[in-house]
């Protein structure tokens, strides 16, 4: 089928102002209010032709899916979600909820994670039905609630109430990652895999008594011993397959250190020594993430009033685990060092860990995927990628579906934007990852 070229710069600029409007629509969670950003981008699939549903999981936490017309399992999700993380507005530069352009970067919560993934799904879909494709009858875009929040009311939800609506053969959705610039190539990561997320709430309880007269029961006193001694572990090393790929062939690209020493980093016996010689922060941590389990205490709570020695208290703990690690087996060793760290009168408890999950790299898609790369840019080139941290694609993968991560920018400090201060996303990079998703998604319907 012949198709008329298309206008790039104008693909950009409508591109950049819906994004900016999208960003413009609080979807902080908590709450979320995931269905007013639902019915913004179902308005935009109306008025091209494209037939969408909002199931709402309850009032205000909506999600959106397209509906398939070809009457068998689509080939392809698009899929993003709509709620984001909370925004320091006094720490930012611009208002984060403001959408504006500087320097050729558009900034606002959501920029990276994910609103800005949503647009480039929606206008390579758009771009699809305007040349005369028919993308909906074997592609699905859908744009879910409360991932920020483990996902609860969001995917797990739609998947058990309207399992239907959401079978496909593979899943495009956010890559939780960072790009990396060599020499000689820009290396693009696929998130094929992920960490588990275990997030451990560990309370504490003492004898309370009046603030003037102190003893060595004070729960809040053993919490402090407890986040310092959880914060100061250091794992062992594990090398999960994807990464051994990944630094296999980052060994050949980077220019922190000699190849033979990069490579290193794999083996138990060298590997801590070896990190200290990487001088460049963001890829020393990045590394460190993907080659170890973590945990970090992240939320503390303790007495109300300066003068009572509180009865409890509690601490939350974020940990990340590998292929390998149970959360049985990390809740067993979280008790063991709080135990020999002398710390008295504590739970530890898990309201709900997720294992890691993996995607096989041996499908078409991804061999489509890291040729549309190529074409787009020469010096680029793919890369499996597991994730530290968690998307809902492991909700997929655990019924058996083809689930990658895309982030279409070839920028190692993109990484640190997410959840932090000045979130922004470069419109060439905006653009980049339209005309890649789009051509892929191209060679599945002709």
């Amino acid at each position: 089928m012949q198709v008329s070229p298309l206008d790039w710069e104008r693909t950009a600029a409508e591109a950049a102002e819906l994004l900016s409007a999208y960003i413009q629509i609080n979807t902080v969670n908590p709450p979320g209010n995931e269905t007013e950003g639902a019915r913004f981008l179902q308005d935009i699939l109306k008025r091209n032709g494209i037939g969408s549903e909002i199931i709402e999981s309850k009032p205000g936490r909506g999600s959106l899916v397209s509906g398939c017309t070809a009457g068998a399992v689509p080939e392809i999700m698009l899929l993003h979600h709509i709620d984001v993380v909370q925004a320091e507005a006094g720490r930012w530069q611009v208002e984060p909820f403001s959408g504006c352009v500087r320097n050729g970067e558009l900034w606002g919560r959501g920029a990276l994670d994910c609103k800005g993934l949503g647009i480039i799904e929606l206008m390579a879909f758009l771009l699809l039905k305007r040349q005369g494709l028919d993308p909906e009858r074997r592609i699905v875009y859908a744009a879910t609630a409360d991932e920020e929040a483990g996902g609860a009311w969001g995917v797990p939800w739609l998947l058990q109430h309207h399992p239907e609506k959401f079978q496909t053969r593979y899943v495009i959705n956010e890559g939780v990652g960072w790009g990396l610039r060599t020499g000689s190539r820009n290396v693009y990561l696929c998130q094929v895999a992920e960490k588990g997320s275990c997030w451990l709430k560990i309370t504490f309880e003492g004898r309370p008594g009046h603030g003037s007269i102190p003893h060595d029961e004070n729960c809040v006193l053993h919490m402090a011993r407890a986040m310092q001694v959880l914060g100061n572990h250091r794992f062992g090393l594990q090398c999960a397959a994807p990464v051994r790929l990944l630094m296999e062939a980052l060994a050949r690209e980077q220019e922190y250190m000699r190849p033979e020493q990069f490579l290193g980093l794999m083996d138990p016996a060298c590997s801590c020594a070896t990190f200290d010689l990487i001088a460049d922060a963001p890829m020393r941590e990045m590394l460190g993430a993907l080659l170890t389990n973590t945990m970090v205490p992240t939320v503390a709570q303790a007495g109300k009033k300066t003068n009572v020695i509180p009865s409890e208290c509690f601490c939350e703990v974020d940990a990340r685990i590998l292929p390998g690690t149970t959360p049985e087996e990390l809740t067993s060793l979280i008790e063991r060092l709080l135990t020999d760290a002398g710390c008295r009168g504590f739970t530890v408890e898990l309201p709900g860990g997720s294992r890691a999950s993996e995607s096989s790299m041996d499908t078409e898609l991804y061999r489509v995927l890291g040729d549309t790369i190529e074409q787009h840019d020469p010096r680029g080139m793919l890369l499996p990628y597991l994730s530290p941290g968690a998307t809902d694609s492991r909700f997929f993968r655990e019924r058996g579906v083809v689930a990658y991560g895309m982030q279409f920018d070839a920028s190692i400090e993109s990484n640190r934007l997410i959840h932090g201060h000045d979130e922004r996303i470069s419109l060439r990079h905006l653009l980049f990852g339209i005309q890649v998703l789009y051509d892929t998604l191209r060679r599945f319907l002709v």
